[in-house]
This record gives C-alpha cells, sequence and structure tokens, in this order.
C-alpha cells in the first residue's frame, strides 16, 4: 500500500497576525513574525530570529519562534547580529523549515 504524506498542523495564529491580515499590512513588521531574504547564493539575511540554535561552518540552526530555520551551505558566517536581526554570508546550498 501507498504512503500517505503528512501534513504538519496548522499553525494557530496570533492577535498580532490576525490584525495585520484584517487591516491589510505586513505581518512580518505588525506581527513580528520572522522574515527570511536571500540574495543570490551568497548571503542571508533574517529578521525577528529567537535564538541560534546551532553554528557551523556547513549548517547553522536559527530559531524562527514557529519554526527552525536549518541553513546549509559550504563557509558560512554570521557577519552581523543585531538584536532581532542576522546576516550570514558563505555559500548557501539549503534552506529547510523544520
Amino acid at each position: 500500500m501507498g504512503e500517505k504524506e503528512q501534513t504538519p498542523p496548522a499553525r494557530k495564529q496570533g492577535l498580532r497576525e490576525r490584525t495585520a491580515r484584517l487591516l491589510d499590512l505586513p505581518a512580518d513588521g505588525v506581527a513580528g513574525l520572522p522574515k527570511a531574504e536571500l540574495t543570490g547564493d551568497r548571503e542571508l539575511y533574517l529578521e525577528n530570529y529567537k535564538d541560534i540554535l546551532s553554528y557551523g561552518r556547513e549548517e547553522i540552526h536559527v530559531d524562527g519562534g514557529a519554526w527552525v530555520l536549518r541553513i546549509t551551505g559550504r563557509d558560512l558566517e554570521i557577519k552581523a547580529m543585531r538584536s532581532k536581526q542576522l546576516r550570514i554570508f558563505g555559500w548557501v546550498t539549503g534552506l529547510t523549515l523544520l
């Protein structure tokens, strides 16, 4: 028999997310949702992250609150880390939400 693909349970929306949706505002700014922006394959910019869970030259795990982002690549380096902002440089080969 064929295996069924399991889909993760729907994430419950918070008050800020619902308000942003109702008022047609960008949810990442209003609700403080995590945002990831990849420029080519060399630079990754993250906003509103919670914590760095693990850090290595080939893999970095970042806590985004509702998810964990696994960044894989070569020669990965955290070049800038501020409150709620993170810049990662190197050869980014994969982004996976866990």
